[in-house]
């Protein structure tokens, strides 16, 4: 039976399926319970939902009601993407204390994954933080306690010195390991070899904000080395022709990819994906690099001691900035990102109230930022616009239980439904900006992309600004658009300004035609003046660690 066993996990982890099922098949008769589990875990593993559950529904009879059978069956209907019922199985289980460093990462995870959807964003970061503690694989554990991290600022209610402090604590994962400490000397004659990390180095939101970083530099000043962390497509072949080196680091162990790059002799490693998926972040906390910085693709603290800088603009970070990082921060002084659109597309050719009769406010963001709050005020703006309508795209929208329950949260929230369009997501999204007027921005998480788009798309956005580095992006974009005074600072500015916008449609017509040529001119798609300061501000760090001002 022994041998058994061993060939049905070897076949798994070889992911040779065929052999796998032949193996559990003749398993059958010995041990049907756990057979009749290696089905079903067959079939997850495939990522079929589908012959999943047609193997619990075939088996159920067989399986025993412990947490394992639940986790399984919370699984498949993940899959299904019925995330409520998923949710409830989760909260269901009952983890003996003898088994929660074995199964409970896994388990917290998923009911992360659950909430997140779902907009239970405080239980989303709790869920996460216990799969931290739960995780005994350290890689596991750093990318949880990313996960954590990340869904905090969901919500509103921590401070910046409790978030700077959590941040920290990610730090604490890499205290004991042994970073690098030697660098080569560089010929000052030489280029600066900066170095790119990421896993979103391809057809990905974050190659809007850092494309013109990896093709438009200096190269009589500079050298750019490209760490991609993730799967490539026909965008990364198009930035691997403009870059000095591409490597692509993905499933490598932490201190081997990090040694790639010291091997690199870069002088300047510049990580764009922060707590996000995928993130390189355990790579810098070996300190391959004597100069480390981040920032574009996240908006708050690493938490790790090895990054120096965190990279910042004037609007984002006020007078009290700092104290939300442990890193210091590079001001620039217009916009800390560069965007470029990677489709082609017409702006819209009429304003839809034109054709509508009314106002259209609307939002694509990713639906975990609308929280209940969120939807509060923007159920106060439809109150106070009659007849105006709210139209929202995002993948909770697709079908199935999930939109139930999301609709049953814009109710609870008082919208007036008959004027309020749900639609799913859908790849080719730009298009549908075409039926909105005017975009309204998420609080405390405000868009990043989709402002972006919906700007470019010629549709005025109304940002709330917050505190924190994190919820001022939308400031910093209108800022640097000269369109400042949509933004507000307070919910009843955010809300009246929502108003004033929508009253005035001569305003709201001449926006609609001038936003795209008035961002083309701004600082928000100038390359040149971008990458002026970006090269400036590396200079300036790299001159800063020669003198020994840097750690």
């Amino acid at each position: 039976m022994e041998k058994l066993y061993n060939s049905i996990y070897n076949s798994l982890d070889r992911r040779d399926y065929t052999a796998a099922r032949k193996y559990i098949e003749e398993l059958a008769p010995h041990d049907p319970v756990e057979a009749a589990r290696l089905m079903v875990s067959l079939y997850i593993e495939q990522e079929d939902s589908r012959g999943a559950m047609q193997a619990w529904d075939k088996l159920d009879t067989l399986l025993p009601h412990d947490f394992f059978t639940q986790f399984l069956h919370a699984r498949i209907l993940f899959m299904e993407k019925r995330y409520v019922s998923a949710y409830k199985e989760l909260k269901d289980i009952q983890l003996p204390s003898d088994k929660m460093y074995g199964y409970g990462e896994k388990i917290a995870n998923l009911m992360g994954q659950c909430c997140r959807i779902l907009g239970r964003t405080g239980e989303a970061a709790q869920a996460y933080k216990k799969a931290a503690e739960w995780a005994s694989e350290p890689a596991l554990k750093a990318m949880e306690y990313s996960n954590y991290l990340f869904n905090l600022h969901y919500s509103g209610s921590h401070s910046a010195e409790y978030l700077r402090q959590q941040a920290a604590g990610f730090g604490q994962l890499f205290r004991e390991i042994d970073a690098f400490k030697q660098y080569r000397q560089r010929d000052s004659e030489k280029p600066l070899r900066i170095g790119y990390l990421s896993p979103d180095i391809r057809h990905h939101v974050v190659l809007c904000f850092c494309y013109d970083l990896l093709t438009a530099y200096s190269r009589d000043k500079f050298e750019v080395y490209v760490y991609m962390l993730g799967p490539e497509d026909e965008y990364s072949d198009k930035i691997r022709r403009h870059v000095t080196g591409w490597r692509n680091l993905r499933g490598l162990p932490f201190r081997d990819a990090a040694r790639v790059i010291h091997d690199d002799e870069i002088d300047i490693l510049v990580d764009l994906a922060g707590h996000t998926k995928g993130n390189g972040l355990p790579i810098m906390a070996y300190k391959p690099a004597p100069v480390q910085i981040s920032g574009i693709g996240y908006f708050a603290s690493t938490g790790l001691d090895a990054v120096d800088y965190f990279l910042g603009d004037c609007s984002l970070d006020g007078d009290g900035a700092s104290h939300e990082f442990v890193e210091d921060l590079i001001v620039l002084p217009h916009s800390h990102f560069c965007y470029r659109p990677l489709h082609n597309v017409p702006l819209p050719k009429e304003a839809p109230f034109l054709g509508n009769g009314y106002v259209t406010f609307g939002s694509f963001n990713n639906f975990a930022k609308v929280t209940d709050e969120v939807l509060a005020v923007w159920n106060k703006i439809l109150t106070a616009v009659p007849q105006s309508h709210l139209l929202l795209k995002a993948s909770v929208f697709d079908g199935g239980e999930t939109e139930g329950y999301t609709r049953e949260r814009l109710l609870k929230a008082g919208l007036p439904m008959d004027r309020v369009e749900c639609r799913g997501f859908s790849e080719d999204y730009l298009s549908s900006y075409g039926d909105m007027d005017i975009a309204l921005d998420t609080f405390p998480y405000p868009g990043g992309g989709t402002s972006c788009d919906a700007l470019y798309m010629g549709r005025p956005l109304i940002s709330l600004v917050g505190k924190s580095h994190g919820e001022r992006f939308g400031y910093s974009l209108l800022k640097n658009l000269g369109l400042e005074e949509l933004a507000a600072f307070s919910e009843d500015e955010y809300i009246s300004r929502a108003v004033m916008l929508a009253e005035d449609r001569e305003l709201l017509a001449g926006l609609q035609k001038s936003i795209r040529g008035m961002m083309q001119k701004s600082p928000l798609m100038d390359s040149r003046l971008y990458l002026q300061e970006m090269e400036a501000a590396y200079s300036d760090a790299w001159e800063k660690y020669e003198l020994g001002q840097r750690k």
